[in-house]
């Protein structure tokens, strides 16, 4: 089975992949030409990072590959349902990027439950003139302990969110149809024993009872929060997508952030991404990071023995 490595590939993953019987090409193609070029050398697997543009057109014409291999921390879900929807295997690292996106989402929930994307910005620039106003100002910040938390999807990610939730003392509500039950003893890096029993609940009911959303969708769906989520949300103080490009309708979100109707929201993707809105990078109540939800040193180590071990099976 023959593969291009078309963004490059460790010396070492290349050779334990040669040695199991692939064929490893690492050769640049430049976009127009990757159609041509995979068809007349008779690839079968296309290896890519984040530098490879597949869209939707390239993709309709990919058909003759069994499999495409995603080795960056940065996913499309909408670029991932669409290689499905032309037959096309879609591997990737998803349990080597998914510890990396939970501690995101609290890095998030923790900055905006203490305001700290507000005090961030302004103690450099007022800290020893203003010290006792900005005391005042960020001293009312609220506990993750004791609230309830909504998880809307439940990917790999979203699994390690809800045990992170459940062991910082917080409630989790989480729908997802295809996943109706979360039970399971999770074993935690320190040797702790972890369990958790979770069903999926009613969409309404995440989104009316949640203090807190966060996304962890399987697949792409466009404004999964838009303005009729945010006005059934009654009791949500806060909101974050780590999860792919308009998951969130921004317009919405930051009409709700200007009536004070939310604390805040924390921001790792964005819909138009890689230019944010300015209303959006400029909205003091933003928590933001430049999709680096899952790019850690670890997940980039990780990364590449997951998807090892996934290429492996292609040979079945």
């Amino acid at each position: 089975m023959r593969i291009l490595a078309n963004d490059g590939i460790p010396e070492e993953v290349k050779v334990a992949l040669e040695e199991i019987g692939f064929e490893v090409k690492e050769v640049r193609v430049a976009h127009e030409q990757l159609v041509n070029y995979t068809k007349k050398n008779e690839i079968e697997v296309l290896l890519v990072q984040r530098g490879t543009l597949l869209d939707k057109n390239t993709i309709d014409e990919l058909a003759h590959l069994k499999a495409v291999v995603f080795s960056g921390t940065q996913v499309n879900l909408e670029t991932i349902d669409h290689l499905k929807s032309n037959g096309i295997k879609v591997i990737w690292a998803e349990e080597a990027l998914a510890n990396a996106t939970a501690e995101m989402v609290f890095a998030h929930l923790l900055t905006g439950c203490r305001l700290l994307q507000e005090s961030n910005r302004n103690m450099p620039l007022e800290g020893d003139a203003s010290f006792k106003m900005l005391q005042e100002s960020y001293g009312n910040g609220i506990e993750l302990a004791g609230k309830t938390l909504g998880i809307l999807g439940m990917n790999k990610a979203g699994e390690l969110v809800a045990q992170k939730a459940l062991a910082l003392g917080m409630h989790v509500l989480y729908n997802d149809d295809s996943i109706e039950e979360l039970k399971g003893e999770y074993v935690l890096p320190n040797g702790i024993h972890f369990p958790v029993d979770l069903k999926s609940t009613d969409k309404h009911k995440v989104i009316h009872d949640a203090q807190f959303l966060t996304i962890h969708t399987r697949h792409f769906e466009r404004y999964l929060v838009d303005k009729e989520v945010l006005e059934n949300a009654h009791h949500l103080l806060g909101i974050v997508n780590c999860a792919y490009p308009e998951a969130i309708n921004e317009v919405d979100l930051v009409d709700k952030i200007n009536e004070e109707a939310l604390l805040f929201a924390g921001i790792d993707r964005f819909e138009e991404e890689p230019h944010p809105a300015i209303q959006v990078l400029m909205q003091p109540a933003f928590s933001l990071s430049p999709n680096v939800n899952a790019s850690t040193d670890e997940s980039k180590v990780l990364i590449w023995d997951e998807i090892f071990d996934k290429i492996q099976v292609l040979r079945k």
